[in-house]
């Protein structure tokens, strides 16, 4: 006799099974295209417009569609381009130790961007996304009107320095990191429903279902990973670990406008979310910290999230 399923178990996978598939949440008006930049293909979607450009930048291990539910929320004020970084999504995978850093990924970008002819863009980017914008624009001023940099640590000390190495290195990282790239091997050969409902698994406990297109749009982008991204472990967060003193001095020599947005590794359970701002050491950046609250704080306090994104976005 097979033992019942908890009952918020059964409860959460009803829910994810009535969500549909990506192609009826992307918007219909919303284009999806490919083109050549610094040598590779890059993937992207956009929602268009006469409207001033903003570019999205996904945070390392997830994908363009990482943004669906941002995306929406800040189009009716922007043209929102969407890119899959290198070895994510659907653009072009070359990814080695040496093909896969943070001055090649800062590259794609600003290639792109050329590419398309954007102008006085506004940046958002998250953790490795965030990486990437702060060096492209320190690299290429006259480029990034403003900032986002969210996920990027305490900006104020460079103890962050080499810790990502460390934590891959651990017994607890590779054993998690093990059952994840199981989990992700098998969203390839899985329908659209057994997808949801496999993913309920990677949410952290408690943690309440994501809403369909944040929900989705995560799932696809890890259904849609580079395993060979994914197999380069501890030498991938040597390649491209940018959180100590290159981030800051970067972000120091910035003169736009910048929003840091910062929470932890992990939520403190039963703790509530205090967003609170912190001063700041340099005029032109603006600090916030979601206490409480885990690193991926986009999609664990999305509407205060959106709220600070859009209030900045619109001052910048």
């Amino acid at each position: 006799m097979t033992k019942a399923e908890p009952p918020h178990l059964a409860e959460r996978a009803e829910i994810v099974r009535r969500y549909r598939r990506l192609e009826e949440i992307v918007p219909r008006h919303w284009t999806e295209s490919r083109l050549q930049a610094n040598g590779i293909n890059q993937h992207f979607y956009r929602t268009g417009g006469s409207k001033p450009p903003a570019v999205l930048l996904h945070g390392i291990m997830e994908g363009s569609l990482s943004w669906l539910r941002t995306a929406r929320e800040l189009e009716a004020d922007y043209d929102v381009i969407m890119v899959d970084a290198r070895g994510h999504g659907l653009s072009e995978r070359m990814v080695t130790a040496k093909t896969y850093t943070q001055e090649v990924l800062t590259e794609d970008v600003a290639a792109l961007m050329h590419a398309l002819d954007l102008q006085e863009v506004r940046v958002v980017g998250f953790s490795q996304g965030a990486a990437t914008g702060i060096r492209l624009a320190d690299a290429e001023p006259r480029l990034v009107r403003s900032l986002v940099a969210a996920g990027v640590g305490d900006t104020r000390s460079s103890q962050t320095e080499g810790t990502g190495t460390d934590v891959a290195a651990s017994p607890g990282y590779q054993a998690w990191l093990e059952t994840w790239t199981s989990w992700l091997r098998e969203l390839r050969t899985q329908s659209h429903e057994e997808r949801m409902i496999a993913s309920l698994s990677q949410l952290m406990p408690g943690q309440a279902v994501p809403p369909e297109e944040q929900y989705v749009g995560w799932v696809e982008s890890a259904a849609r990973l580079d395993l060979d991204l994914v197999a380069m472990g501890g030498s991938l967060w040597a390649s491209v670990g940018d959180r100590g003193q290159a981030m800051l001095a970067a972000l120091g020599r910035l003169s736009c406008p910048v929003l840091v947005m910062r929470g932890g590794m992990w939520p403190t359970p039963g703790v509530a979310v205090v967003v609170k701002e912190e001063p700041s050491d340099r005029p032109n950046v603006r600090v916030v910290h979601f206490q409480n609250a885990g690193h991926t704080i986009d999609r664990e306090c999305f509407e205060p999230f959106i709220h600070w994104v859009k209030e900045f976005l619109r001052g910048s």
